[in-house]
């Protein structure tokens, strides 16, 4: 693959690099080809069950926010092993950091997507909105819970014993 040339481009060329790492991700990475998946079939749901266009868009805000992500955490994990070729403490946190936001991520937008579903299939309003507000608030509490575990306690700064 040839690398890009410094200086000024026009906007179909910048276009065109983006597209190809838009293909180059969904042709190598198998997380982005899952999440382009779930992504037309959030899209068909929202469709089939009668979503109004402001929830369309939300859905397709929660996709491009997934995408989006999915496309950085790849470009981090190409980074990292480029500059760091070797298993390093620090390049093991960067890339989990970086997945971690398309955890994130994916979480919001399938809470994003029973919001807007439920309401369509019957579920009552108020049981959903408290549902996912405690469904979320849970996952982070564990999420916590297993990070401050796994360190053995209150994260410590460089040079602490």
């Amino acid at each position: 693959m040839r690398s890009h040339a410094r200086g000024p481009r026009s906007f179909a060329a910048s276009v065109t690099f983006a597209l190809r790492g838009l293909r180059a991700a969904a042709r190598t990475e198998p997380h982005m080809r899952a999440h382009l998946v779930f992504a037309i079939l959030a899209l068909g749901a929202g469709i089939a069950a009668g979503a109004t266009g402001v929830e369309l868009a939300v859905f397709a805000l929660a996709i491009g926010l997934v995408l989006s992500a999915e496309l950085v955490n790849t470009a981090i994990e190409r980074l990292v092993d480029t500059v760091s070729p070797e298993p390093t403490p620090a390049a093991a946190a960067i890339k989990d950091a970086s997945a971690a936001a398309v955890l994130v991520a994916a979480a919001m937008a399938a809470s994003a997507g029973v919001l807007v579903l439920g309401r369509h299939v019957g579920i009552r309003a108020a049981a959903i909105d408290r549902g996912i507000a405690a469904l979320v608030a849970l996952g982070c509490l564990m999420v916590l819970a297993a990070g401050a575990v796994r360190s053995g306690g209150a994260t410590r700064g460089p040079g602490t014993r």
